[in-house]
């Protein structure tokens, strides 16, 4: 026994000293928010107070010192997220995380992000004299000085290696992986091509697709795609599971001082991206003669994406313009190295990588180009590469330099309207709609992006014809011709991803968001005449869907009530809860758990039965699903409520809406249990901030935060969105990644939350100290006056 006794009593002296070892070394990671650090390469001394929720206030003497200063403190928060990011556009994840990431490597390799960012790296710091490379140089600076000299995070020691430094083509991969988001085209042109292909024009009809030229001429002379199901799939898939956040959407409205208390400026915006841990904005201010920001900033770019100062404001929404489109190519039947072009067989232009894979062997993996751009076949295991037809993609990104950088740097050095105006034009290959508001009172809004011509007869939302000439782009529409607003009469403007207004007429084909959540924007700023500051965070925060409601409506108008409550006490209480639903989906809502439910079940009710599994699973979460899932419910002749399995009878919508509400009400049953007073939609829409690292145990314990229970849903203005699915469990997958108010009779405290914390480093008090607030919809104050700042925490740099 004593034996025993000395031998527990040793394993736990050993644990005590592992458990105390470890914590040592993870405090050792902690970032450094006071005190004096030395940075070779400055040129003065900068001082950086941080705030009481980690956000610095960089002081320098000169532009240089104050950006190598931001590449420093950035760094030591969200290295890792830097990292990720970096590896996610290069196609470098196998290398780290192993073979489960090798079809994110192959897609990502194929999409050729880093080779874009090379060329326009090469373009424009070929020569490095204008004034915002010298910018992203004393930035790079400071980041590349925190890896030789600082404590890595400890991710860093989990995976075992060290990051190389970055440089210029790291800046450019950023901004092209956020080109990569803002299209939907790469998922949603296969699944829709597979649907006019296999079913025909009638079945798009209702989702806005019912002029596609030419389509019987399409249909005629190009074979079926058997792999498209497939490719949109796995194209999903990938996206779905990549460790970096995702764009997906955004709100932001001005108003000028006529609609104000204050009588100044009033500006919001909320920024809609897959949640994750480290959130994926870095707060910063920054200041040195002539110059002063509050921003919003990405890991691995210097310039604020959106920010502010006491002259002007600016907060952003993607434009989802369409600059994507997939072609169809004719392969030679004797020679599969070539394809068709115009009249004539070319060969192929190859390119061979080499993929590392962590604990695997080396994989070589072939890159196939014709002119659109890289050939899909191939990327995936259920897509053979001489598949016909082969899928090719032409991508702005990969035909042109990107002068992106340059805007940003234009637009946080803008002195007024008209300088802010002019640098709109160098926002490229980035869909941006840009609301602008200053202290002279005027308001504005740019949609920015260099939008592609096409040929009248083409729809850029099926796959295209390669082979003929006859579908190319036509170039490039000159920048007067985007959308654009200059104080409206009406004293205000937002957008939230909807489509503008045409310009001399022209249509710019996109992936536009229904208008839901824009008309309700509209709508709460036009119920009063003068809004302030507390006003506008309820406009933030609003959770109530018109659209659901009027949806619930035509269901339960149309369905078989009496038939379904008759089944049980358990029925007739859910549909009386469905029927007293106000929209709101808070977390208590009853009403927004059935709903959803509801939706799937109509959705595979009514789709199920023309599309297999996998296409029914690609199209139901798809944009044109759910930006159309109206026009879809409101049509009751449209073809796809009859079910074609049942040849002898022709079912009607009231058929699908009844079968879908006895299912939706069974499965709840099954899933919560019969008393509908517990189905409470924060018990089934939860948010999880996960960590690129946290999806194993027990990791998960360690880097993810959450679950929270979590109110707001997919068309509303507190978008908290989520996927439809059978197991009625909807966690959140993407949401404000900022909530940001500004009024101009005070820019010196203007109001924002991030979803989690400023920083991405787990011993930081900064990891998660906004998650709660965030969650409760609570903001803090963004504090410009250095008079009022709280010097408890100072950190020196040195030269």
């Amino acid at each position: 026994m004593k034996i025993i006794k000395k031998i527990f009593v040793t394993i736990i002296i050993i644990l005590i000293c592992f458990g105390a070892a470890s914590y040592l070394l993870l405090r050792s990671t902690k970032p450094n928010y006071s005190g004096k650090v030395s940075l070779p390469g400055l040129n003065k001394k900068v001082e950086i107070i941080i705030d009481e929720y980690g956000v610095p206030h960089i002081y320098a003497e000169n532009s240089h010192d104050a950006y190598m200063a931001l590449g420093y403190v950035q760094a030591q928060e969200r290295l890792f997220q830097m990292e990720m990011i970096r590896r996610v556009t290069s196609g470098r994840l196998s290398e780290l995380l192993g073979e489960k990431f090798l079809n994110t490597d192959k897609t990502m390799l194929t999409l050729s992000i880093r080779e874009a960012a090379k060329k326009s790296a090469n373009k424009f710091f070929n020569e490095t004299s204008a004034p915002y490379k010298q910018e992203t140089l004393a930035y790079l600076k400071g980041i590349n000085s925190f890896i030789e000299n600082g404590t890595l995070p400890i991710e860093f020691t989990l995976l075992n290696f060290k990051p190389e430094l970055f440089k210029p083509v790291d800046v450019y991969t950023v901004l092209g992986y956020m080109s990569l988001s803002f299209t939907s085209a790469l998922s949603q042109e296969p699944i829709v091509t597979r649907i006019l292909e296999n079913l025909g024009q009638d079945y798009l009809i209702d989702f806005g697709l019912d002029s596609i030229s030419n389509v019987q001429h399409y249909l005629d002379t190009t074979s079926q795609t058997k792999h498209l199901g497939n490719l949109s799939s796995e194209i999903q898939k990938t996206f779905n599971t990549l460790p970096v956040p995702v764009w997906y959407g955004s709100n932001n409205w001005v108003l000028s001082g006529i609609r104000s208390k204050s009588g100044k400026v009033l500006l919001a915006n909320d920024t809609h991206i897959r949640f994750s841990q480290p959130a994926v904005w870095y707060e910063a201010y920054i200041e040195y003669p002539g110059f002063s920001m509050a921003g919003y900033y990405l890991a691995g770019v210097p310039f604020a994406i959106t920010g502010h100062n006491d002259r002007f404001a600016w907060g952003t929404t993607i434009f989802p313009f369409d600059n994507m489109d997939l072609y169809r190519e004719k392969q030679n039947p004797d020679n599969p190295n070539q394809i068709w072009v115009n009249d004539h067989w070319e060969n192929y232009n190859t390119v061979i990588n080499k993929i590392t894979v962590k604990g695997g062997n080396d994989v070589a993996f072939e890159i196939r180009s014709t002119r659109h751009g890289p050939i899909l076949n191939g990327v995936y295991n259920n897509i053979a590469k001489y598949d016909e037809p082969p899928i090719s993609m032409w991508w702005a990104l990969n035909k042109m330099e990107s002068a992106v950088l340059e805007g940003l740097y234009k637009i946080n050095n803008a002195s007024d309207m008209q300088e802010f105006e002019k640098a709109m034009e160098y926002i490229d290959l980035i869909g941006m709609n840009m609301i602008y508001g200053d202290n002279e009172n005027n308001i504005a809004l740019w949609a920015a992006g260099k939008i592609p011509i096409r040929p009248e007869h083409v729809n850029s939302k099926i796959i295209l014809d390669g082979a003929s000439g006859n579908d190319e782009i036509l170039g490039y529409y000159s920048f007067d011709k985007n959308p654009r607003i200059i104080n409206p009469e009406d004293g205000f403007i937002t957008t939230s991803n909807d489509e503008h207004e045409r310009v001399d007429g022209i249509l710019y084909p996109g992936y536009y968001s229904p208008g839901i959540r824009a008309n309700r924007i509209k709508r709460l700023i036009n119920s009063r005449d003068k809004w302030d500051i507390e006003g506008l965070s309820s406009i933030q925060l609003d959770n109530t869907s018109e659209k659901d409601t009027m949806l619930a409506a035509l269901i339960l108008s149309e369905a078989n009530t009496k038939k379904v409550s008759s089944i049980g006490p358990t029925y007739a209480l859910a549909i009386n809860q469905l029927h007293s639903w106000d929209g709101k989906t808070d977390v208590n809502s009853i009403g927004a758990t059935i709903f959803s439910n509801l939706v799937y079940f109509i959705m595979y009710n009514t789709l199920g039965d023309e599309l297999n599994e996998q296409d029914f699973n690609s199209f139901i979460n798809s944009f044109l699903v759910r930006s159309r899932m109206s026009a879809l419910f409101s049509n009751e002749n449209s073809i796809w409520f009859d079910n074609k399995t049942t040849l002898n009878t022709k079912e009607l919508r009231s058929d699908i809406f009844t079968l879908s509400l006895e299912e939706t009400i069974s499965s709840l049953s099954a899933q919560l249990g019969d008393d509908v007073s517990t189905w409470k939609w924060g018990k089934v829409h939860t948010l999880t901030h996960i960590h690129p690292i946290g999806y194993e145990e027990p990791l998960d314990r360690i880097f993810n935060i959450g679950p929270f229970a979590k109110s707001g849903g997919n068309d509303v203005i507190d978008k908290e969105g989520y996927r439809y699915n059978k197991a009625g469990v909807y966690p959140v997958v993407d949401g404000p990644a900022m909530r940001l108010l500004i009024d101009f009779a005070d820019t010196d405290h203007a109001w924002s939350i991030i979803p989690t914390g400023q920083s991405g480093n787990v011993m930081s008090q900064h990891y998660s100290d906004q998650a709660h607030m965030f969650n409760n919809g609570k903001y803090r104050i963004i504090n410009t006056n250095k008079n009022e700042l709280n010097n408890e925490r100072v950190l020196i740099l040195e030269p």
